[in-house]
């Protein structure tokens, strides 16, 4: 009876070589087109959040039957009064007669304080010429700069790639749309 030779199964230091060559050249193929879909998804995620908070807004003031605000928030918890959005935004039922929303006070917080929205990531902006938005409870949108025609625009950006930025529009009548790309 003869014993086989049992060769052992395995890479040799070529082959590996070769394997880890090529894994790397993928690697680095790979990298800039997955940071450029992270981002995407990043701005995509912000982008969504911004719609569901005017969406969310609009329901509630049809449902309430009471006026409801959308506005500029830098701690979470009232108007900052800011264009600047990226600080985050509160949605809340409108108890003022006239002029710029107030948040609730402490008081009436849980009664009245709808949708609160943390801050954008790092290196995202989100614009608007106006600090806030107001829901009528027939669903209608008003805003604080007068005479800019029927319609107001938030812009949310990230680096300088058209296709990291969204143009979110708004017009009276309460509706919201978004594109990709700058807002002109």
């Amino acid at each position: 009876m003869r014993k086989r030779a049992f060769r052992q199964g395995g890479m040799t230091l070529v082959e590996l070589t070769v394997a880890m060559a090529v894994a790397a050249i993928l690697a680095a193929i790979a990298t800039p087109s997955l940071r450029d879909l992270v981002q995407s998804n990043r701005i995509a995620a912000a982008n969504n959040g911004l719609i569901t908070a005017l969406h969310q807004a609009r329901a509630e003031a049809l449902r309430r039957g009471r006026r409801v605000a959308v506005c500029a928030s830098s701690n979470q918890h009232e108007c900052s009064g800011s264009g600047d959005w990226s600080t985050g935004w509160v949605v809340f039922e409108d108890r003022t007669v006239a002029g710029a929303p107030a948040a609730p006070t402490q008081a009436d917080y849980d009664a009245h304080m709808i949708g609160v929205y943390p801050p954008l990531a790092a290196g995202f902006q989100l614009r608007s010429q106006n600090a806030w938005y107001r829901y009528a409870p027939t669903g209608s949108l008003t805003w604080p700069a007068v005479g800019t025609g029927s319609e107001s625009q938030l812009e949310l950006r990230t680096g300088a790639n058209a296709d990291q930025q969204r143009c979110v529009r708004l017009n009276r009548i309460g509706r919201v749309r978004a594109q990709k790309g700058g807002c002109s």
